[in-house]
Order: C-alpha cells, then structure tokens, then sequence
C-alpha cells in the first residue's frame, strides 16, 4: 500500500484458523472468491496459499498488489468496480471455489467462532462431525437387473 495510505480496517484472507485480531487489530475474515460490491476499489490482503491453493484467487493477481512479508501476503487494490463472478477480471464462479483445507464449509469462520467463545466447543464438535460426516457418506451405485 502507498505510505499515504491511511488504514482504518482491512479485509484479510489469511491462511489459518488464528484469530485475525489479535494479529492485524482492524482486520475482519474476507473471502478473496466472494468480494462484495462495497469491496470495490479498496485495499485487501491476501495470503499467498489463499490466492492458488486454499482459495481459488488468481484474479487477483492482475491488479495493482505490494508484497508484504517477505511475498507469503499480497496487499491488493480492488477495481472500482468488482467484475462478475465468472467473467474476465473477476472472481470465480461458485462452481470452481475452493474451501481451505477442503473442508466442505468455511472451516475458519467456524473455528473464529469458537476461539471467540470457547464454551461453545462441545456443540461446535457436533456439528463439524456431522458435516464431516455427510461429506463422506458413499454414493449409492445403480442396481443391475
């Protein structure tokens, strides 16, 4: 970012299941697949991992971007305005994202929530195992005649 730059607060794409608070204090989890509108022409950092590996983010890669920390994060300017998911310059359609670790849901949100309230542990337990748990359940195959 330009050393002109003020920072008030900054969407943060990182790769892990850390509290970003505690880190980077006016940070809040972004998803550099699902940029919203409001995004549009604003700064954003981005993990490296995140861009090619636990998010599907090359789109990004065409914009104006620093390299922070030694080049494992990428601070980037959103365009104006966002292209449409799916077109040239933006984001991929929902069909080709990708959840970090493979989960089949976003597994670091659910992880904030519970680093944020430790007393839901028990429950949230429960309820990850189940979504694992439908993840995995095997295709049925066709009966033969």
């Amino acid at each position: 970012m330009p050393n002109n730059t003020v920072c008030r607060g900054i969407n943060l794409d990182d790769y892990g299941f850390t509290d970003t608070a505690v880190d980077v204090p006016q940070a809040q989890i972004w998803d550099c697949q699902t940029p919203r509108v409001a995004d549009g022409g604003q700064w954003v950092a981005v993990s490296a991992n995140m861009i090619m590996d636990g998010h599907n983010c090359v789109w990004l890669t065409q914009y104006e971007h620093e390299t922070l920390a030694g080049g494992s994060m990428y601070a980037v300017h959103l365009p104006g305005h966002i292209p449409e998911a799916g077109s040239v310059g933006g984001p991929p359609l929902a069909s080709e994202r990708r959840e970090f670790a493979g989960a089949p849901f976003d597994i670091r949100s659910f992880f904030q929530n519970v680093i944020r309230d430790p007393e839901k542990l028990p429950q949230a337990m429960e309820e990850i195992m189940a979504r694992f748990k439908t993840m995995n359940k095997p295709q049925s195959s066709p009966t033969k005649p």
